[in-house]
């Protein structure tokens, strides 16, 4: 290939393409390759394929470098916050702690609550007994009061048997 040949490819299509002697694909036969280009040259559309081919190698090439700049820079935020995420992660495990005691003493906290729970039913239980004890004892007061009046001896009655006046009728 001629050098001004070489240069016309270069500025249509922007360095995409190498023409050695020596380039060589096992997979891709390139011959004939030169000719076609010349050939098309003058098409829009494999201009403008090509063309943004260059444009998207160029952004891509931009793309890595800022990747490279930004997690440059995230590990270097990671470096300088790494006191920071330790002390954090003291802090949790700190947390983790009291939380775990907390959680202890509300578990020993259930267990008064359910001591004193059964200790509220059992009260309960005798203040039933109780109160059926004192409702049988008022109702056996009712009706012995009764029975009592009835056999009870009037005080005239009991005067005489105690003090042993008699009124004799027949005297």
């Amino acid at each position: 290939m001629d050098g001004v040949h070489d240069q016309q490819i270069e500025e249509h299509f922007g360095g995409l393409f190498s023409f050695d002697e020596y380039s060589e694909s096992e997979d891709i036969s390139l011959d004939g390759l030169e000719e076609e280009l010349e050939e098309h040259k003058d098409y829009d559309v494999l201009i403008s394929i090509l063309t943004s081919g260059e444009k998207q190698r160029d952004r891509a090439t931009m793309v890595e470098g800022n990747l490279g700049h930004v997690e440059k820079a995230l590990i270097q935020d990671y470096v300088e916050d790494s006191d920071n995420l330790v002390l954090l992660h003291d802090q949790i495990h700190d947390c983790d702690v009291i939380l775990s005691q907390i959680g202890s003493l509300l578990s020993g906290f259930q267990v008064h609550i359910g001591s004193i729970s059964s200790e509220i039913r059992s009260l309960q239980e005798k203040s039933l007994d109780i109160s059926l004890k004192l409702k049988n004892r008022k109702l056996v007061e009712t009706k012995l009061a009764g029975f009592v009046e009835e056999i009870v001896a009037p005080p005239g009655l009991v005067n005489i048997l105690v003090n042993g006046e008699f009124l004799l009728a027949g005297k």
